[in-house]
């Protein structure tokens, strides 16, 4: 116990982690068809990011239909390209781990169907480029801010293209981040709100949210906005659990942090790091040390499995400390530990010593 007590505050204290956040990403899909309802195969469909430089193109197949994953969220102008022109466009939300529809029939179209447009859609049509472009170049600058660490900064032009153009939500996501860099929690957590109250369903603003109050020492908040990014997003729910865990450890509740990484695995039992994050949570106290011991074998025989590639410097630290928390956890345990391996191995040496000694018995009568 001696060095458990002296030596366990060191390692802990050198396990501290940066809690990831999610990827926010979503796919958008569709089809479209021309004057007569055909097909158009081969096209390019342009697909542009509002509020942030960022381009991305695909182009449509046999079908005249066409798929393009891993966008991250927000809003997007999509068009169906001609000659180097857009000949009809759409606006389209990509969701966190969702697919949008966008469908183009050209029949419905009256600039690809030789009509004219007037005036006045002209003059909205330029307004709004120059109310997006004004916005791109807030939010560009801010991204450079950010870059560069320079949160103050980063601060000041998000606030200016929220101004612009306060309908983007990953606007004000983008503030509620740099916010958080500076330490401004209460800042953050505005506007994480205002995130959430343009996109109520993005569940990776809840996660956000939830880690922000965690940061803050609002526990109670943190758990609320973390269970509901896990509610809105099933199959990320194992991370949502482990950050609470995180969020819990951080703020020394090793009991309930316990439980929120033993949900994560439940959710996701290949996590290893929930594992890993288990076993230490288990030295919060001296009567669960000796839970930690298969905690952490199951953390270093999943690590161990990850291709070479996924092997971080961080992870081989991990796997270091892992055994060093193992032999503390061991000379704590008050009657020494054995592996379930060690426990199976005895069981059938017992059961085969049984075997041979009613055997002896037989002979001998």
């Amino acid at each position: 116990m001696k060095f458990v007590s002296k030596t366990l505050p060191l390692l802990v204290a050198a396990m501290l982690f940066a809690i990831p956040a999610f990827s926010q990403n979503g796919n958008l899909s569709g089809k479209v068809v021309d004057n007569s309802g055909n097909p158009m195969t081969g096209v390019t469909i342009s697909i542009d990011r509002q509020g942030i430089n960022q381009h991305f193109e695909v182009k449509t197949d046999n079908k005249g239909t066409f798929l393009h994953a891993g966008l991250p969220t927000g809003q997007y102008r999509v068009s169906v390209m001609q000659n180097g022109k857009p000949i009809m466009v759409e606006m389209a939300t990509v969701r966190f781990g969702g697919d949008t529809p966008v469908n183009f029939d050209l029949r419905t179209n009256k600039a690809a169907a030789g009509g004219a447009v007037s005036d006045e859609e002209r003059k909205k049509i330029a307004e709004e480029r120059a109310k997006a472009d004004a916005t791109k170049a807030s939010f560009e600058a801010a991204r450079l801010a950010m870059t560069n660490k320079n949160w103050e900064e980063a601060i000041r032009l998000f606030k200016e293209a929220a101004e612009k153009d306060p309908t983007q939500h990953v606007i004000f996501a983008n503030l509620a981040d740099a916010s958080s860099q500076a330490r401004k929690y209460d800042d953050a957590a505005a506007a994480y709100a205002k995130a959430i109250e343009l996109k109520p369903d993005e569940a990776a603003y809840y996660n956000n949210l939830g880690i922000v109050y965690g940061n803050a020492g609002k526990v109670e908040e943190a758990t609320k906005n973390l269970q509901k990014a896990a509610e809105l997003n099933p199959t990320g729910a194992g991370q949502s659990y482990y950050n609470l865990g995180a969020v819990l450890t951080n703020r020394g509740r090793t009991k309930e942090a316990s439980d929120a990484f033993k949900k994560a695995i439940e959710l996701d039992p290949n996590m290893h790091n929930a594992y890993y994050q288990l076993g230490i949570s288990y030295f919060g106290n001296p009567a669960t040390i000796p839970d930690a011991i298969p905690a952490l074998e199951k953390f270093m025989s999943l690590a161990n499995a990850l291709p070479a590639a996924q092997k971080t410097p961080q992870l081989t630290a991990d796997i270091e400390a892992a055994k060093q928390l193992m032999d503390a956890a061991k000379q704590a345990a008050p009657t020494g530990f054995k592996s379930e391996k060690a426990i199976a191995e005895e069981k059938a040496a017992a059961e085969a010593k049984a075997k041979a000694d009613a055997s002896k018995a037989k002979k001998k009568n």
